[in-house]
């Protein structure tokens, strides 16, 4: 499935930071990597979403980096969630991704940005 920057999708194969392989998780697209003739999409650049709200980032977290992110009808979320944005997917193939859910506004996606740039620092 083809999917454009600020998308969210959600993925049926995919392998979490310790090589363990994970199924069926939302992630927000933030770059597309194509091919040397940009003909076809090989990879996508994401961050996962997870519904998990002991790891947010309230102060005092260990997990400054996670941005809260409320379910809209744009980006079709079913709950409070939050966008891990301290560690970027750069494996997810265009075949594994199962469907489009919906998309991040602007303002979310310089706000992502941010804070893995931020999260780079440490």
């Amino acid at each position: 499935m083809k999917c454009n920057v600020g998308d969210i999708v959600l993925v049926n194969n995919f392998k979490y930071p310790d090589g363990r392989p994970g199924s069926l998780h939302s992630f927000v697209v933030m770059d597309v990597v194509m091919d040397e003739f940009e003909i076809i999409n090989l990879d996508y650049l994401c961050f996962l979403i997870s519904s998990n709200t002991d790891k947010s980032n309230d102060v005092n977290s260990d997990f400054p980096y996670n941005e809260p992110i409320a379910p809209t009808d744009d980006n079709g979320l079913k709950k409070q969630s939050h966008v891990k944005c301290d560690f970027l997917y750069d494996t997810i193939k265009e075949e594994d991704i199962f469907m489009r859910i919906g998309v991040i506004t602007p303002a979310q996606y310089s706000r992502f940005i941010e804070l893995f740039q931020k999260s780079q620092e440490r």
